[in-house]
């Protein structure tokens, strides 16, 4: 462990990798004191842009009305980048979900979540022309295709399932009308949300965030609710209907960015 890392932790008894996060490696650290640490490890020059973004932007939302584990410290010693936080409380709202018993138990988690999402898209975002975030966000797209940061089956697993150059032509194509912008998480799904009962603890895994139209979050959230849970989702979050073509372009773009 870096001796930065170290600094703050101090001498550390015990270490776990509870699982293995998009960014590489995810460490829990134990001291002698019996604190607990979250310590992020990445490899190689893409996903330490990522875990140095997410180190920004938790500074930034660390205090606010959006609860994220306060950052520490960030260290980059190529090839490998380090973020260490403090450790949250809190079960994973996939697996809560999972367990849920009754409607009621998984309405009351839906309800949590959207009112969370809005919370966090009326931030304010100063002003900022919604079609440059929008081609910002198309040209990642065209680069991750171009660097073959993901293969066809990955597109395949994440419902793309004709040639994905042809798919992003599409979307360039039909770019649906200009809306609001606001922060975007980027990867806001049911495993980055943890819970005590039914209150969100903390908000995970900022490495994605952005500045773009709400609908990109709500396509993510949707795939992991059913349609009752989508609907009570939308209302908590502050909609009563839902844009079916906004949210299948905003899914569809999402897959070539979330990699």
């Amino acid at each position: 462990l870096p001796a930065q890392v170290l600094a703050v932790t101090g001498p550390v008894v015990h270490r776990s990798s509870p699982h293995h996060g998009r960014c590489g490696l995810v460490l829990l650290l134990q001291n002698a004191s019996e604190q607990r640490f979250l310590l992020k490890v990445a490899r190689g020059a893409y996903r330490m842009q990522e875990i140095a973004l997410e180190y920004e932007v938790l500074k930034l939302l660390h205090g606010t009305e959006i609860p994220v584990p306060k950052p520490l410290v960030h260290v980059q010693s190529r090839p490998l980048g380090f973020l260490l936080m403090e450790h949250v409380a809190g079960r994973s709202a996939t697996d809560v979900l999972r367990e849920a018993g009754s409607r009621d138990d998984r309405n009351r988690i839906a309800v949590a979540v959207g009112s969370m999402l809005s919370t966090l898209h009326h931030l304010p975002v100063g002003t900022v022309s919604w079609q440059e975030c929008v081609d910002g966000q198309l040209l990642w797209a065209e680069r991750h295709l171009q660097e073959k940061v993901m293969s066809r089956a990955e597109f395949r697993a994440k419902g793309i399932t004709g040639d994905p150059v042809k798919e992003l032509e599409r979307l360039r194509a039909t770019c649906p009308e200009p809306g609001v912008v606001a922060v975007l998480h980027g990867d806001f799904r049911p495993k980055n949300v943890l819970l005590d009962g039914e209150r969100i603890t903390s908000v995970l895994d900022w490495s994605f965030t952005d500045l773009g139209d709400p609908w990109y979050d709500l396509a993510t959230m949707f795939g992991y609710l059913d349609p009752a849970g989508q609907q009570v989702f939308l209302n908590a979050y502050g909609l009563e209907a839902v844009d079916h073509e906004r949210l299948a372009w905003f899914r569809s773009l999402s897959v070539y960015l979330t990699v």
